[in-house]
């Protein structure tokens, strides 16, 4: 494997700070070298880039020099726009338009599905200016962390040219001041099921796999109570049909949640609730209320109510969500409010939610 100093023997690294230089000017000559089969170093919000046209197989195979990898190992398509994925002959399943419609552009790159069974990383960078010298190329750019495959990437552009220095792999440092986050993307395997997190970076795989997921969400008045018993009873029942532990249910793609309607948010569950649910093996010790608002309805995919009260207030703040919403109990009653009651109030609500939800199932798991 050949370090970034012992491959970058072929001519001076051209250092470009992108604060002083004219932009127009600047974009043209990286793109100009980027066609003549060169390499260039790229700011991104992560981590910078070393950056190839892959149309270039000059180019390609010194990039391949650099990183220390073989022919069979892909780099990353790097878009200027969302519309520029379908050109890569990617497909982009739900999961994926949630999370570029969340995180592009921005620190996470996808693996989507494309053709014949092969699959397509690719990312839509933060970055403005990288962004119009992909634009201004004609065509997607591969980019990768600069460094040598199992070392760290460079992050601050002194270093990156101390690397080169009098003898360039690349031929154009666009250097930037150091990388906003200093960590490479999350990396997320989209298709086939269950969504796969490869690699952390400042996005956790708790937060990715939320924003890819459909939002079943259950309703009552103070979060404390009815709905956070629907919630775990529904991740446990579906865990259990889809022969998985609850907690790999949102891996395959089913969020679920709950809040009310009259709460104080950050509350936890009642004494009632956690020891009647505990009977069953529901364990609500880290919930946390939540009151409903618009970025949880309209995320929400389907909202279950535990009493028509929920359901009139929801629909008075919000009547477009009358598609969405149902009572829990497919016959419409109300399932009673347990709060202030002893155990045995909490145990036949609970039992009452049970039955509801295992009737309901066929909704978000046919």
């Amino acid at each position: 494997m050949l370090s970034v100093a012992s491959y970058c023997r072929h001519m001076p690294l051209r250092h470009e700070r992108l604060g002083e230089a004219d932009p127009d000017t600047l974009r043209r000559d990286v793109v100009d070298s980027l066609k003549r089969g060169e390499l260039s170093v790229l700011p991104t919000e992560t981590v910078y880039g070393l950056a190839a046209l892959p149309s270039q197989p000059k180019a390609v195979a010194r990039a391949q020099a650099w990183k220390g990898r073989s022919k069979d190992q892909p780099f990353t398509w790097h878009v200027a726009d969302i519309a520029d994925v379908k050109k890569l002959g990617a497909k982009i399943p739900l999961a994926a338009e949630r999370l570029m419609e969340r995180y592009w552009p921005g620190p996470l790159t996808l693996i989507l599905p494309g053709k014949d069974g092969e699959t397509i990383g690719v990312r839509l960078p933060a970055h403005e200016f990288t962004r119009s010298v992909i634009r201004a190329c004609g065509e997607p750019l591969w980019l990768t962390s600069v460094n040598a495959t199992g070392e760290a990437p460079l992050t601050e552009p002194d270093a990156i040219a101390a690397a080169c220095r009098d003898e360039g792999g690349a031929t154009i440092l666009v250097d930037d001041g150091a990388s906003p986050l200093g960590v490479a993307s999350t990396i997320v395997r989209v298709a086939p099921a269950p969504l796969e997190v490869l690699r952390e970076g400042i996005l956790s795989r708790d937060e990715v796999l939320s924003a890819a997921a459909d939002m079943i969400l259950f309703v009552c008045s103070g979060n404390t109570c009815r709905s956070p018993l629907a919630e775990a009873m529904a991740r446990q029942l579906t865990g259990e049909a889809m022969g998985i532990p609850p907690e790999q249910v949102l891996a395959r793609g089913i969020k679920f949640a709950s809040a009310g309607t009259a709460t104080v948010p950050g509350m936890a569950a009642s004494d009632g609730s956690l020891e009647a649910g505990a009977e069953i093996g529901l364990d609500l010790g880290a919930h946390i209320s939540l009151p409903i608002e618009p970025s949880l309805w309209q995320r929400a995919i389907a909202i279950y109510c535990l009493s028509d009260s929920h359901r009139r207030a929801l629909l008075a703040e919000a009547p477009e969500l009358a598609d969405k919403i149902q009572m829990l109990r497919p016959d419409g009653l109300d399932i009673a409010d347990p709060f202030g009651g002893d155990l045995r109030v909490y145990q036949r609500a609970r039992d009452e939610m049970h039955a509801a939800v295992k009737a309901r199932m066929q909704d978000w798991w046919p």
